[in-house]
């Protein structure tokens, strides 16, 4: 697994920044560009599929081309075709309010007509393991630098669960990094709550989870183009998330 800081080197991620005149000086905007080739770990067919393998949380910028689920699909190239009961391409998101999730098949019209998150909130990409699914795919799309995050206060099962979109060009190197940024309760006793961080490794399907103010959250770093899990015990909480 590659760290955030590693990955900012990769030519797969290619960042074009707009550049501005002003006061006869130039300077770079802070809602720029991103163009980034995806690794996709496919979605293991039953038994296996009550794993979490092949759940790819995905970022996707917050301003991007893709009007709905069933374009997201098209223009990533996931499947979206194919005989009556055949697996196809899922896009999910949780509704963090309720901890309900909202379930897209592609290439259908439910797809066509269900709207990605504009708050910031990453999907799960959940592509089947058939014969000619993609080991990748592009994301497109550029910053929104004034979007506010809003995290809910946690409740029981997955009310509360905010899956963040970490920004291509985040400061934050490690789930630490993000707990501090966006101030998240990150001190108190010992077994006090605190918030948590979560992300998916799609290859395995492990959850790798860090409470914030702690060594293991510093340790664990962020994966460029995921989204997290963001669990706040004392929400909400409101912030900007930082960047470059």
């Amino acid at each position: 697994m590659m760290n955030l800081k590693a990955s900012r080197l990769m030519v797969a991620v290619a960042l074009v920044a707009a550049v501005m005149l002003a006061a006869g000086a130039v300077s770079v905007a802070s809602n720029m560009g991103f163009k980034m080739n995806k690794a996709i770990t496919a979605f293991a067919p039953p038994p296996a599929a009550t794993t979490s393998v092949g759940d790819n949380w995905t970022a996707v910028p917050y301003n991007n081309p893709y009007a709905n689920a069933g374009s997201f699909c098209t223009q990533l190239g996931l499947t979206s075709t194919g005989a009556l009961g055949q697996p196809r391409g899922l896009i999910t998101f949780i509704t963090p309010a309720t901890g309900s999730p909202t379930t897209a098949t592609c290439g259908t019209t439910t797809a066509n007509g269900t709207l990605l998150p504009t708050d910031g909130r990453g999907v799960r990409i959940r592509q089947p393991n058939i014969a000619g699914a993609p080991a990748s795919v592009i994301i497109v799309g550029s910053h929104n630098p004034s979007l506010a995050i809003t995290v809910p206060a946690s409740g029981s099962g997955s009310i509360g669960d905010y899956w963040l979109g970490v920004p291509y060009h985040t400061t934050a190197v490690n789930m630490n990094d993000l707990c501090l940024s966006a101030g998240l309760t990150s001190t108190g006793a010992i077994g006090a709550p605190r918030a948590l961080i979560t992300r998916i490794n799609a290859p395995t399907g492990a959850a790798v989870s860090a409470q914030c103010g702690t060594a293991t959250a510093t340790g664990t770093p962020l994966v460029l183009g995921e989204a997290v899990r963001i669990r706040e015990p004392f929400g909400p909480k409101t912030f900007i998330p930082a960047h470059f």
